[in-house]
């Protein structure tokens, strides 16, 4: 169990059934329904964040990226240009 300093309070309005469930679940799992909520929701939040920051490809299509990484297309002169150029003097 997560021995994490808890201070913070999130309060939530479910309806009776929900709250039936939950202590249900929790007294089967020896746990607080608290602590049953909070698991749940910790699993989702990461699952969600999770989603959000990995992309999965496949073979073909990744295979593809780095081969595109390993030979770029050529600058644009126009583009070359101004990399090159300095845009301001030191003075």
């Amino acid at each position: 169990m997560d021995m994490e300093r808890k201070s913070k309070v999130l309060n939530l309005r479910v309806s009776d059934r929900q709250r039936a469930v939950y202590e249900r679940a929790a007294a089967i799992e020896g746990m607080s329904v608290s602590a049953l909520v909070t698991s749940a929701a910790d699993d989702r939040a990461e699952e969600l964040l999770h989603a959000h920051v990995s992309m999965t490809v496949p073979f073909d299509v990744f295979d593809q990226l780095l081969s595109a990484l390993d030979e770029p297309a050529p600058l644009a002169p126009a583009l070359e240009k101004a990399l090159i150029e300095p845009r301001f003097q030191n003075r």
